[in-house]
């Protein structure tokens, strides 16, 4: 049969297998409408050509063709094909694949009749033929690839999506091995029926084994509440794309259509481990709508991450491991061909040698192009991952902030509904927190806040001695207190033991990823023969006893896994309870103050996100009277003698922990003359490190740093330069918003508020504080400017945005807007294509276009319409012939029809015939619209093509990550 008569029956059904082969190009788009005929029988009917009937085929039959196509071996099959035609340029590489992709897909249908008892079979080849016809229709070839109906950005999203650079750089290399393996797994009915039981055994398995939310942070292994049901106590979590003010709940990550590959950042204890134990739950139970089968890769416990490591060996021994499951490599490696497999990668950042983890990373990506139709997901911690990045063309990168705190009041219903606690405790609990805000929105330490009020009643305010009683309760009180026998070393040595075991693990990075059984059973056995004189042999028994005791609780030290040689490897829980108590111990062991500010310095260098710098500091001011004064005065002894970057970081670190113990008034003011001094003799671009702590501080400090700005105009206009850069890249919300507060009114008590610094003079301009009158007569600031080394859209761009904004315009837009297209008369910006792309990236993405009148009104205005003309012009000389998404936003300036023929004035000069398109202003209309005003008085030489409204690039802006927008202005005095 031909297609021809095959598409008047199933070209719905076929069109449908097509689509979903390049939804993430096309969208979810419906297929066009299909005709289809049916007799009085309900059936089918079949016409040829003409039109003639020539069969009938029932609906079952259409069901069944249906079901077909929709298996996942067939849709896999289809999305290869669909990769390799926007990719590959050899067109007899591509036929040859495609013969045999048709080859395979005809076998496929055969033995799905044969195996159900249908009769359709003999329509494969042109069931076939028609999905390509589709496919083609859709892409056509044109040249030596199909990418020519596609835009870069659909390109650049294909790219990430299926992780096939290779295919898709323009190269000719042959299709990778993945393109083969399709044909070779979809040949072999044992093996698609072997990797359809494994995907089933996999998800049996991690249902059963994550059912339940595990809280062995928070409770004994012996409470009746260590697990929850997921529903009871998980709570959403929004990931915000790095960069921009887009946020995406995290169920995105199980949409089937999505396939998603992604970095999740977080600082220590945000829920990263948490948050994957619930997207394992929800691809794995029974009710689920998608078919994947969740891998998790523990990084830290893979072999050879210095450049050897085999990941699906490494998947093979998770699986043998944690789900007691025996699966050879080549089946796990036909379900991640089949597209079947959702790859967790947790913890990238526990491989500490970053030449390792870089190793690993590369890895990684080299898996992901491997396998084209997985998904992936790496979590690691934000600070250092720069260090060791993933290609952003391949992996987006989202970032999992602390609770907010709705998710804070979300959290404690859930935890004091689930333990049976009243509303009235929760409340309670709630006030007390307010002390430890930083604490409490961490969503590990809000659960052992939860745990330490149920136990004591109350909240402590200092942060070692929170970390201190959580500890506590972790380690010594909750067995007591459900009456389970304790071990008397445990009762006896434990808190000391802990520290030192703590030590040797912060002292050794190999360490961290876990200690040989063995070796661990040698420190703990040294300890007692050295420090509580014990004989060796006893000794060496107790410490067997302790490991064993730690394995089965797990609450700070446990038991996680086996190496190659099945010798049991012991770990910290986690990280902040070794930092604690290791701080403990360099601080008991230190002989002098010298020797803690020594260690102070090394563990800040090490992780800035570290706690330990903090405990330090606190277990220095509790161990020395007056410690932590003298701290902070060896440490700014040290920044006077030491050279401007390294100054830099002493500051950083003493402003860090003014936070973490009380100072006297000298102490706190020696930091703050040093900071002030260091930035009046630095550019503000390169001071984000110690702006950043001094936006961290908490209400004292703050209100002091206030104080001193307000007697000092100099030291404001520096300090307010670096508030405004955060401010342009919309950071001020990661801030408390007292903040926001004062540096306003600073800016409002400066006398004269002027600055040659752009972001500030933008803050002054957009917050009011500053007068249009009193700015400098050129605006190609005002467009965009530099905040931190990023390229950042300035107050003239989000006055259009929000004169334009689909909600209507604020009572104060346009304002800004105006005044830049007044400057326009004086002389045009002199700003180049790739500066005037950054700075509008983000303008109408995502927004509703205008009713043409909208725009219209406000182009009454002739500075708001000189401006928005220069914006249209300037943009269309970056996008043509395409238009930028400011052209439909702002209506044109003075309509879609006008300005497509400005558009095709510019293209093809004035007056000319064109065969198609709009029709070019002629010379004598382009002389009426100059005479009349109605445009600027560069316009018609911009059309003619004689004056560009662009300079030629110089230095290429550094766009960065996409940032999020600025908070609202505000209103004027």
């Amino acid at each position: 049969m031909e297609p021809a008569v095959v598409g008047s029956v199933v070209g719905r059904v076929a069109a449908a297998f097509v689509t979903r082969s390049s939804a993430l190009v096309t969208g979810d788009t419906p297929p066009p409408s299909w005709s289809e005929e049916s007799d009085e029988r309900g059936g089918l009917l079949l016409t040829d050509g003409a039109g003639e009937a020539i069969a009938l085929l029932t609906q079952d039959q259409v069901a069944q063709v249906s079901q077909f196509l929709e298996q996942p071996e067939i849709v896999a099959l289809s999305q290869f094909l669909f990769i390799a035609r926007l990719g590959l340029r050899s067109r007899q590489e591509l036929s040859d694949l495609a013969g045999e992709y048709e080859e395979t897909f005809t076998a496929r249908a055969e033995d799905f009749c044969d195996e159900h008892g249908y009769t359709w079979g003999g329509l494969a080849n042109a069931l076939w033929q028609l999905a390509m016809a589709y496919m083609e229709s859709l892409f056509p070839l044109d040249g030596t690839s199909t990418t020519a109906p596609l835009s870069a950005a659909d390109l650049e999203k294909v790219t990430a999506y299926i992780g096939a650079a290779p295919q898709l750089a323009g190269g000719d290399a042959p299709p990778s091995a993945a393109f083969r393996d399709i044909v070779d797994i979809l040949g072999s009915p044992e093996r698609v029926k072997r990797a359809r039981e494994v995907l089933a055994d996999i998800r049996a398995a991690s249902e059963r084994r994550y059912a339940e939310l595990s809280l062995a942070h928070t409770f004994s292994h012996a409470s009746e509440t260590a697990r929850f049901d997921h529903e009871v106590l998980y709570v959403q979590r929004n990931l915000r794309k790095r960069g921009s003010d887009e946020f995406r709940d995290d169920s995105f990550l199980v949409s089937p259509l999505s396939r998603p590959r992604c970095v999740v950042l977080g600082n220590p204890g945000v829920g990263k481990s948490t948050m994957t134990q619930n997207l394992v739950h929800q691809l794995s139970h029974s009710g689920s709508r998608v078919a994947y089968a969740p891998l998790v890769v523990s990084c830290k416990d893979v072999p050879g991450t210095d450049g050897s490591a085999y990941i699906l060996s490494a998947i093979t021994r998770s699986l043998r491991e944690n789900l007691q499951l025996e699966m050879g490599e080549e089946a796990v490696g036909d379900l991640a061909t089949l597209g079947r497999s959702f790859v967790i990668f947790d913890g990238i950042d526990e491989i500490i040698d970053v030449g390792r983890r870089m190793n690993f990373v590369r890895t990684i990506e080299a898996f992901a192009n491997r396998f084209p139709l997985i998904p992936i997901l790496v979590t690691a911690r934000r600070v250092g991952y720069s260090k060791a990045p993933f290609d952003t063309r391949h992996f987006d990168i989202y970032e999992l902030d602390d609770f907010s705190l709705d998710q804070v009041g979300q959290y404690t219903e859930k935890w004091f509904a689930a333990t049976e606690r009243s509303e009235q405790d929760r409340l309670a609990f709630l006030r007390e927190t307010e002390n430890v805000p930083d604490i409490r929105t961490n969503p590990l330490m809000l659960s052992l806040l939860c745990a330490l009020y149920r136990a004591r009643g109350y909240i402590p305010r200092n942060r070692r001695t929170v970390y201190e009683a959580c500890a506590d309760l972790l380690f010594q009180r909750w067995d007591a207190m459900r009456h389970i026998e304790q071990p008397m070393d445990h009762r006896h040595y434990g808190t000391r033991l802990m520290q030192e075991l703590a030590l040797f693990f912060y002292k050794s990075q190999t360490a961290q990823a876990g200690v040989q059984e063995g070796q661990l059973k040698k420190l703990i056995a040294t300890f007692f023969t050295d420090t509580a004189s014990v004989d060796e042999v006893d000794a060496r028994t107790r410490a067997q006893d302790f490991l064993n005791f730690c394995a089965d609780r797990a609450w700070l030290l446990s038991y996680q896994g086996t190496d190659s040689l099945d010798h049991r490897l012991f770990g910290f829980t986690h990280r902040t309870f070794m930092e604690y108590f290791a701080a403990e111990a360099l601080v008991r062991r230190a002989r002098t103050l010298d020797e803690v500010v020594k260690e102070m310095v090394l563990a800040y260098d090490r992780d800035t996100s570290s706690v330990l710098a903090d405990v330090i500091f606190q277990c220095a001011d509790d161990k020395y009277d007056g410690g932590a004064r003298d701290v902070v005065s060896s440490l700014m002894e040290r920044s006077k003698n030491s050279s401007q970057q390294a100054s830099a970081k002493y500051l950083s670190l003493c402003l860090r922990v003014m936070n973490a113990a009380p100072l006297p008034p000298q102490s706190t003011d020696a930091i703050f003359d040093a900071l002030l001094t260091a930035w009046d003799g630095s550019s503000p671009e390169t001071g984000r490190d110690t702006a950043l702590a001094v936006l961290e501080l908490s209400r004292d400090p703050r209100n002091r740093f206030i104080a001193k700005l307000r007697t000092d105009p100099l030291h404001a206009k520096h300090a307010l330069a670096r508030w405004a850069r955060f401010y342009w890249r919309g950071e001020t919300l990661m801030f408390d918003p007292q903040w926001d507060q004062q540096m306003y009114e600073v800016a409002l008590g400066m006398d004269n508020p002027y600055s040659q610094d752009p972001p500030a003079m933008a803050y002054l301009l957009r917050n009011s504080p500053m007068e249009l009158d009193e700015l400098p007569p050129t605006w190609e600031w005002a467009l965009g400017f530099q905040a931190f080394g990023e390229t950042v859209p300035g107050p003239v761009v989000l006055d259009m945005e929000e004169l334009l904004a689909e909600s209507g315009p604020s009572p104060d837009a346009g304002r800004i807007t105006a005044a830049f297209g007044a400057s326009l008369r004086a002389g045009l910006p002199q700003v180049n294509d790739a500066f005037v792309r950054t700075v509008f990236a983000r303008i109408g993405e995502g927004t509703t276009v205008l009713a043409p009148d909208e725009p219209a009104e406000a182009a009454q205005n002739r500075d708001i319409r000189d401006a928005l003309i220069w914006a249209c012009c300037a943009l269309f000389e970056v996008t043509a012939p395409a238009y930028h998404p400011l052209h439909k936003q702002a209506g044109f300036v003075l309509g879609h029809p006008w300005f497509d023929r400005v558009s095709s004035t510019r293209s093809n000069g004035p007056g000319r015939t064109v065969i198609s398109g709009p029709e070019p202003f002629s010379w004598k209309e382009l002389r009426t619209l100059q005479g009349s005003g109605a445009v600027p008085t560069w316009f018609a030489d911009w059309c003619t093509g004689q004056k560009s409204l662009l300079t030629v690039m110089e230095n290429r802006p550094q766009p960065g990550a996409r940032l999020r927008r600025p908070t609202q202005p505000r209103a004027r005095q």
